[in-house]
C-alpha cells in the first residue's frame, strides 16, 4: 500500500452489478470501484460514440437522397418526423451502439471487481504480515 493511501476494502459483486445494471450510463458501477477517471471516460463513450453514431446515420441517410427533416419544417413535421422509417432506422443504429457499449462494460466490470478484490486481498495480507513482523508480499501476482 502507498504512503498515505486508505486500505482497499473488498467490493461486493452484486452491488456493483446493480449499479451498472441501473446507473451504468452515469459509470455509478466505476466510481463504486474507485475507477475516477475510467468513470469519466465511460461517460464520454456513452455521449460520443451514439452522436457519432447519428451524425453519420444522418449523414449516409443524406447522402442517399433521405430527408429527415424538410427544409421549410411546419408545426406536424414532428409527428411526422417520429413515425418515419429513417426515424426508426437512426433509432435503432443508436440503441444498438448503446447496447454494445452496455454489454462490453460488464464484462470488464467482472474483471475489474476481481481485479479490486484481490488487490484488497493483498493489501490487507500484506499489512498482517508487518503487524507480525514477515516480509512485504505486495510484489506477488
Amino acid at each position: 500500500m502507498r504512503e498515505g493511501t486508505r486500505p482497499r476494502k473488498r467490493k461486493s459483486f452484486f452491488i456493483a452489478f446493480l449499479l451498472w445494471f441501473f446507473f451504468a450510463f452515469l459509470a455509478a458501477h466505476k466510481l463504486y470501484l474507485g475507477l475516477y477517471r475510467e468513470a469519466v471516460r465511460l461517460i464520454l463513450l456513452y455521449f460520443f460514440l451514439p452522436l457519432g453514431a447519428v451524425v453519420g446515420t444522418i449523414l449516409l441517410l443524406h447522402a442517399f437522397g433521405v430527408r429527415l427533416v424538410p427544409a421549410e419544417p411546419r408545426p406536424g413535421d414532428v409527428q411526422a418526423l417520429i413515425r418515419s422509417p429513417a426515424f426508426a432506422a437512426l433509432t435503432g443504429v443508436v440503441l444498438a451502439v448503446l447496447t454494445a457499449i452496455w454489454i462490453w462494460d460488464f464484462r470488464v466490470l467482472m474483471r475489474q471487481v476481481r481485479e479490486h478484490n484481490e488487490a484488497a486481498a493483498r493489501e490487507e495480507m500484506n499489512q498482517r504480515a508487518t503487524v507480525s513482523g514477515k516480509t512485504n508480499l505486495t510484489d506477488q501476482p
